[in-house]
């Protein structure tokens, strides 16, 4: 397949073109950047066709199969309306536009005209996180998802977002950082009822707790923050996972999880999995596996509900923009 991918930035050269790489059946046809040294300088790296510095040209003229967009909010949501108009399956980073209401026109037209698109969440294609749905045994009743970090801080401009007031710093860690750990607390819920939070700012640092209920009245929390240090990076990703037949998920990073069984067993009262030391990381993180995945939706023409969708990075961006000061 005819892959193009419009990105050339630091995120898309680590992660995104190094996992299509390895994926077997893949064609980079095309890379896309604003500078043109830029784009290609992504060429030669990557071993792609052709280089353009305008998007809607280069899809225009290598009529792919399928595109890949990876830039600023509002990138996101131009090109994924180009990829719609065109007909052409597209995964986009998160998050799917500036605001709920973009996210939420791009998942309604892409309905309307039978196109379907993918959003980067790799927490829900992470190892992990497969490894945590493959076991469990009863239904999810309540669990937390933990994600430390070293930023972004107050004076960062990420994605695009300026603004140093608490409002604009406020949306600018919820569309940056809190976006994945909450799309993955979600996850494990039917229809959101009900969104409780806790924000509290401290100088450059903020900490931001979401709790979701379900119309089933089960729960999943989203407890966040940026006390971390730099240098320290991301320093925690954890869930805690309960389910009703007493069954318990632990997961410690992208690399291990602890199950506990809904009864001991003689020998052991927890199963140990772990990701093999010399394992690929993109693998580990989920960034091969939600490309894997997308690249096989399109193949097959249709994509399974709920699995990172246009209509679940939607209803992320609408929890999120119920947190307010």
């Amino acid at each position: 397949m005819r892959i193009c991918v419009i990105g050339c930035g630091d995120h898309a050269n680590r992660f995104v073109y190094p996992s299509l790489s390895a994926l077997s059946g893949v064609r980079l046809a095309a890379v896309c950047a604003l500078e043109a040294a830029q784009a290609e300088s992504c060429r030669l790296a990557h071993g792609a066709g052709k280089a353009y510095t305008d998007y809607r040209r280069m899809i225009e003229e290598e009529k792919p199969a399928a595109v890949i967009i990876i830039g600023p909010p509002r990138l996101h949501y131009e090109a994924g309306l180009f990829c719609i108009e065109k007909k052409l399956p597209f995964y986009c980073e998160k998050p799917l536009g500036e605001n709920a209401a973009q996210a939420r026109e791009l998942a309604e037209k892409a309905k309307a005209a039978g196109v379907f698109g993918q959003v980067g969440f790799m927490m829900r294609h992470s190892a992990v996180m497969r490894e945590a749905a493959r076991l469990k045994s009863g239904d999810f009743e309540y669990g937390v998802v933990k994600y430390y970090t070293s930023g972004p801080y107050r004076s960062d401009e990420i994605y695009g977002l300026p603004g140093l007031d608490d409002a604009s710093f406020l949306k600018r860690y919820l569309l940056v950082q809190a976006v994945h750990p909450v799309n993955l607390a979600a996850s494990f819920l039917d229809e959101i009822v009900e969104v409780g939070q806790t924000v509290q700012f401290s100088e450059e640092n903020i900490l931001v707790e979401i709790k979701l209920r379900d119309c089933r009245g089960k729960r999943c929390s989203a407890l966040l923050h940026t006390f971390v240090a730099p240098g320290y990076g991301n320093l925690k990703f954890e869930t805690e996972l309960f389910y009703a037949d007493r069954s318990m998920i632990l997961t410690d990073q992208f690399h291990a999880l602890d199950y506990y069984p809904p009864e001991p067993s003689a020998n052991a009262n927890v199963r140990h999995w772990q990701f093999a030391p010399f394992g690929a990381n993109n693998v580990k993180m989920g960034y091969q596996s939600e490309l894997e995945y997308f690249m096989t939706c399109v193949r097959e023409g249709k994509q399974p509900p709920r699995l990172t969708t246009l209509e679940d990075g939607y209803q992320t961006m609408s929890i999120l923009e119920k947190i307010k000061l």
